[in-house]
């Protein structure tokens, strides 16, 4: 096994494909839920349809149910009128209508038998009194009528495992009676910051003191790629701080996520941690800016992200490599959209390595572009808080002319 010190930085595509390899779905176990509370989960298990639906033949349309032979001769002006026998409204068991009769049913309404089509209201004319109704052209068996079973016989598979669930899945659920959901169970993340300079966020900092952002940040970062988050504090670059916090971490979580203390200063203490408990790295270093003092690796089972401790960068590779491995612990799609978008300007990058880029989104001239936020310094969180998308810079250009596409990771579902 290589140590830390021995490992050269990979660019980003193989940092990630190495962190999807790790993110297998069956990592986690599954666990019931109920229904109002099951969504922005992942489900677990097919889903299959208890019952026919619709569970009978239903009207589709406000109108009166019949016969279609019933109106066989109504052509060329020549109206056919039929005896209204009743009225069938959602709901209710339908009792048979004669044949040479009609009723009057509802958008939802069973078919009687003795009916085979629906005409809608607005295309008959009814009498004064109701009893009776004039049609003046023939249907096809059929008109106006959702048979049973049309969307779902029972037995067929309603929902598949892995889908993510919305309100609208939520909807399909109900349909299908479930009231208790099958869903893979959440991850934990655990996440801890470092250094002697970081303060709560709730005490006043000295001029070479900073609040502990980050914490509050990857918390929510990680809360909203549908994990549950615990932060674990602030290690000290004194003693065994750091490694009593990391145990601590590794202990009640599934995944460790480290904010600071990985780089080349001679008091990190998650890169000697790192090193003491000879947890095995996959990577250590990649080739982008933000970011590029990035550690992945295991350590009795869990997975540690150590990522690095600007407030841009610890927020870059979250979202670039932390994310996608929750979404795809959650049987979901790794990334939120990616797409390609082009330049509203001109932009440099003489780092060197993949730039990521923060941006926002206009309309011109009917055209989606992409504008390159004024600050791109990895300390600077106030230019992220304004992003809508990152956008990569290639390490191989120099300069990117306006109206250059660019792949643009969208920072929003």
């Amino acid at each position: 096994m290589k140590t830390m010190s021995e490992m050269q930085p990979v660019v980003y595509d193989k940092a990630l494909e190495l962190v999807l390899n790790s993110a297998s779905p069956h990592l986690l176990p599954s666990e019931a839920v109920e229904l109002n509370r099951a969504v922005g989960r992942t489900l677990a298990s097919d889903v299959t349809a208890d019952l026919d639906y619709p569970g009978a033949d239903i009207s589709a349309m406000d109108g009166y149910c019949l016969q279609a032979a019933s109106l066989a001769g109504a052509a060329n002006g020549r109206q056919i009128t039929l005896p209204v026998c009743g009225g069938i409204d959602a709901g209710y068991k339908p009792e048979q209508i004669p044949s040479g009769s009609c009723a009057y049913i509802a958008t939802g309404g069973m078919l009687p038998a003795g009916a085979d089509s629906v005409v809608p209201i607005e295309d008959v004319t009814v009498s004064a009194d109701g009893s009776q109704v004039a049609f003046s052209a023939p249907v096809k068996a059929g008109n106006f009528v959702r048979p049973r079973a049309s969307e779902l016989k029972a037995g067929d598979r309603m929902i598949v495992a892995g889908t993510y669930i919305t309100p609208f899945v939520i909807g399909q659920l109900a349909t299908a009676g479930q009231t208790v959901v099958n869903t893979v169970k959440k991850p934990t993340v655990a996440i801890l910051t470092s250094g002697d300079e970081v303060l709560m966020p709730w005490e006043k900092p000295q001029p070479w003191q900073v609040r502990n952002s980050n914490c509050a940040m990857l918390r929510a970062q990680a809360e909203e790629a549908g994990a549950n988050a615990i932060e674990i504090g602030i290690a000290r670059d004194v003693g065994d701080h750091a490694s009593e916090m990391f145990l601590k971490a590794v202990a009640c979580a599934d995944i460790v996520v480290t904010s600071g203390g990985i780089s080349m200063g001679r008091k990190d203490p998650f890169k000697q941690v790192f090193a003491r408990l000879q947890i095995e790295p996959i990577f250590y270093g990649i080739q982008m800016k933000p970011g590029k003092p990035v550690f992945f690796g295991k350590y009795q089972n869990k997975l540690i992200f150590g990522l690095p401790g600007n407030q841009t960068s610890t927020a870059v590779t979250f979202e670039l490599l932390v994310r996608p491995f929750i979404r795809t612990l959650l049987g979901r799609t790794a990334n939120r959209l990616i797409m390609s978008i082009e330049l509203a300007e001109e932009t440099h990058n003489h780092a060197k390595r993949d730039f990521f880029k923060r941006g926002r989104l206009l309309e011109k001239n009917g055209r989606t572009l992409v504008q390159p936020l004024e600050s791109q310094e990895s300390h600077m969180l106030s230019s992220l808080a304004g992003a809508e998308v990152l956008f990569l810079h290639p390490a191989a250009c120099d300069r990117l002319a306006a109206n250059t596409a660019v792949k643009c990771w969208l920072l929003k579902d």
